[in-house]
């Protein structure tokens, strides 16, 4: 039985390519992917930081492939995936994990904070998905999981400023695109969710956790701040065949808080 359990979860043999990959939700889901036998390509601004986590992968006795990608850039995720199908022949996983926060009201907003914020929430979760889906579609087979958030997507207010409205729509926009790719693919055989975390313990926070651990965890019932591997538990299983008949869904990963806020 436990032999049989753990095929579900095996990866060994497929190739993930993870965006974000350098930090955070990003790099903790980069890890346990290779754990369970994934080659992972790492895709992040930040190339010495995905490098860091390359090595990590490899002193695991993983296979890894840093690559510098501005997820903004359509001719840099058209790259991406002309680099990952050299090194690896082919790609059965994306998970897109890149994002920024925003600390802004809705009446400080200029547009140039609203265009780099979607541009890389939202129109680089499109951008990513649209480099990889010509490849998924002729083989018929793929993963793509996408990070939205619990709170933000639903609630007003997303973080201890009070602002943050570009962030929540942004994160409410890529949830309901998952429904929308999902239904699309699914023809194709390919699988796409969405993961939404709560308040996660990861850089992007790093300013405002302390606080963040007074004010949220007592509306928690399970009274602690999510960390980055509660997140890549879940996209292990949404990209591992256990989740073959899950199919446009967002799953809440915030320690029961969805019941009480």
């Amino acid at each position: 039985m436990e032999r049989e359990v753990f095929k579900l979860f095996d990866l060994s043999g497929k190739t993930a390519v993870v965006t974000g990959a350098a930090s955070g939700i990003g790099r903790a889901t980069s890890l346990r992917l290779a754990e369970f036998g994934a080659n992972v390509v790492l895709a992040d601004i930040n190339i010495n930081d995905a490098e860091r986590v390359a090595e990590e992968i490899r002193n695991m006795g993983g296979e890894a492939l840093p690559l510098k990608v501005d997820v903004t850039r359509v001719e840099d995720t058209k790259r991406m995936v002309e680099n990952a199908l050299n090194k690896f022949n082919k790609v059965d996983i994306l998970v897109n994990c890149a994002g920024i926060l925003s600390m802004k009201s809705a009446t400080d907003l200029r547009e140039g904070d609203i265009d780099k914020l979607m541009a890389v929430n939202f129109k680089g979760t499109i951008f990513c998905c649209q480099a990889f889906i010509p490849h998924m579609r002729e083989r018929k087979s793929g993963k793509i999981v996408n990070i939205g958030s619990s709170l933000s997507s639903r609630a007003s207010v997303c973080n201890l400023t009070g602002g943050g409205a570009d962030y929540n729509a942004s994160k409410a926009a890529v949830q309901s695109f998952t429904r929308s790719l999902a239904w699309e693919l699914s023809a194709y055989g390919i699988n796409v969710n969405a993961v939404a975390p709560g308040v996660t313990v990861t850089p992007m926070h790093k300013d405002t956790i302390e606080v963040a651990k007074s004010i949220f965890v007592p509306s928690i019932p399970l009274g602690r701040l999510a960390e980055p591997e509660d997140i890549a538990n879940v996209v292990l299983f949404l990209v591992s065949d256990a989740a073959s008949y899950v199919q446009g869904q967002t799953i809440h990963v915030n320690g029961g808080q969805i019941m009480v806020d």
